[in-house]
């Protein structure tokens, strides 16, 4: 009887200190994150979601991706599993309107799905398959993805250093319908950019601000250009 109270008493004091880790702030109170933060994206419900190259947040093992409540202390409704993280280095994150987390960075897979640096959640955690088109046959970029913006509109703005987006040529730059699938060249063919895009904004009036290392075609101006 004495050892069952023990075991009994050492169970408690188990669930306990994990409830403690679970709902301290990753901010203050908790370890924090246990590796490097890339990209931080606040949803309209104040949830913070967070990305980068780490393995647990709190002690709590999640992949590269994560939500956090509005105190810090981590969703655990969101990505649980460590299966349903991001299986490389995210670099930027934007939330759409809608609620959709759009993920991008240097990865192959996004939760079980298959994807190029490219990917997109919902609002429960899981990973939009039809994100860019159902049955895409080539998802995602061709190189890296290392900045989003979102539209008023919920249109999707990508920047990083690639070539194709969803199998379609797009260099450095691309601008999405709200369910993935691409916009039309952005920028115009008369005006390709050469040279990775490093940041981007959306403006009001509609159209993208991006920065980066590059020149572009028909311009004399360097490493910073407005869409149209």
């Amino acid at each position: 009887m004495k050892r069952f109270l023990l075991i009994l008493a050492a169970s408690v004091g188990a669930a306990s200190a994990q409830s403690e880790v679970a709902l301290s702030s990753a901010f203050a109170g908790g370890e924090g994150v246990n590796g490097e933060v890339n990209a931080v994206a606040v949803q309209a419900d104040g949830k913070i979601v967070i990305g980068g190259k780490f393995t647990a947040v709190n002690g709590i093992p999640r992949n590269n991706i994560a939500r956090l409540h509005a105190d810090g202390s981590l969703d655990r409704a969101f990505s649980e599993e460590q299966t349903n993280g991001v299986n490389g280095q995210v670099n930027a994150l934007a939330i759409q309107p809608g609620g959709g987390i759009i993920v991008g960075g240097l990865f192959t897979q996004a939760g079980q799905v298959e994807t190029m640096n490219l990917a997109r959640y919902k609002v429960d955690g899981s990973v939009d398959k039809n994100f860019g088109g159902a049955g895409n046959s080539a998802p995602g970029t061709n190189g890296a993805v290392l900045a989003l913006a979102v539209q008023a509109d919920g249109k999707i703005v990508v920047g990083g250093n690639f070539n194709t987006v969803f199998g379609q040529p797009c260099r450095s730059m691309a601008r999405l319908k709200a369910d993935g699938t691409l916009d039309g060249p952005v920028p115009a063919q008369s005006a390709l950019i050469n040279g990775p895009v490093n940041a981007l904004a959306a403006a009001s009036d509609g159209t993208a601000i991006a920065g980066g290392l590059f020149t572009v075609e028909n311009q004399n101006a360097r490493s910073l250009f407005q869409t149209k």
